[in-house]
Formats: structure tokens, sequence, C-alpha cells
């Protein structure tokens, strides 16, 4: 998403046209299920091995990352908002300052970026559970039930989902909920998609 948002600037920076000319707003869901299993080193004398202490090790560029990039993403956001803002205040005046071309040419689409990570979960204990879960392809139906319902309790607390639902309310809107046959989930969990 970064790339695509540097190439766009670039693009209306060069006056080039450009595919989301046209898209009026962007949602980003950032999902980070990165596990964070939890280690008894400290209760045993002996010292882990390697493999376990890189593989622990491993994970922690990826979460810094992970958490850097929503953040570029949510920096973006307010970036285009403030200088919409700017551009359309009555107290602008759009001159032929060159300094200027970016306040007037600020994109016209709202980025909505919404964080779906365990570090969310108010439930600390279920956010653990789920820390805990190997990354695999196959989970038992328990865990994929835990993780749907978590999926939904993080967006159901989300100020910036609940906004977007106001939105989506408010502009007549609906939302399209695909949840598989027999399942009894809420719309915020199978939403998360």
């Amino acid at each position: 998403m970064m790339d695509l948002f540097q190439a766009y600037l670039a693009s209306r920076l060069l006056g080039e046209p450009t595919p989301l000319d046209h898209v009026r707003r962007i949602v980003v869901f950032v999902v980070n299920s990165q596990p964070d299993p939890s280690t008894d080193w400290d209760k045993s004398e002996n010292a882990p091995g390697i493999v376990t202490t890189l593989l622990q090790a491993a994970g922690v560029p990826i979460d810094h990352n992970s958490e850097e990039t929503v953040e570029q993403l949510k920096d973006i956001a307010a970036s285009w908002a403030l200088l919409r803002r700017i551009r359309n205040s009555p107290a602008f005046v759009a001159k032929k300052d060159p300094t200027m071309d970016a306040v007037i040419d600020a994109p016209n689409i709202d980025l909505h970026v919404i964080d779906v990570s365990f570090r969310k979960l108010k439930d600390k204990a279920e956010a653990k559970y789920l820390e805990n879960l190997p990354t695999s392809f196959v989970l038992p139906d328990e865990a994929v039930d835990r993780l749907r319902a978590a999926a939904g309790k993080i967006l159901d607390d989300s100020p910036e989902f609940q906004r977007l639902q106001r939105l989506l309310e408010d502009t007549g809107g609906t939302a399209v909920v695909d949840q598989p046959p027999g399942t009894n989930h809420t719309a915020g969990a199978s939403a998360r998609g």
C-alpha cells in the first residue's frame, strides 16, 4: 500500500493521470496476527537453544515494521485531510505560487486505516491465547472461531471502524457480510475478511 500511495503522489506531482483519480474513499485493514508465544525462559537455569532464540528474535523486526506501516498510513491520511482543509478554507486563496501546488492538488481521497491486531483486544487473556497459536493453515475449529470473534471485537472497539460504519449508514450504503454457512458470528467478526 505504501508503494501504491507513493506512486500515486509522484504521478500527481508530475501531472499524470492515475487510476485513483476518481476514488473517493480507501479503507485499509491492517491485520497483524503475528504469534507471540509465551516462554518460560526465566523459570529455567538452562538457556534456550539457538534455534528457539532465533525464531523468537525473528518476529521483532516484523512486528516493529507492521506497527510502523500502520503509523505511516495514518500519517498519510492525516496529511491528506489537513491539505484538503487548508485548500477548502475560506482563508485560503489559490495563488500561482508553486509552493502551494501540494495544497491545491491535495488528494480528494478519504483514507481510513483500521488496525486489526491482537494487541488491540481488551481481554488480555484472550490476546495471549491467540498470540500463542501456531502459524498454520490448519487450526482447530475452536481456534478459528476465537480468531473470528476476536477480529469482530477489535473492529467493534475501533473508533475508525465505527466512523466508517456511520459514514456508510449516512450515505445510504449497506455492508455486505459474507458468513460461511452454519456460522453464527457477528457481522463485525465476518467483516474482517
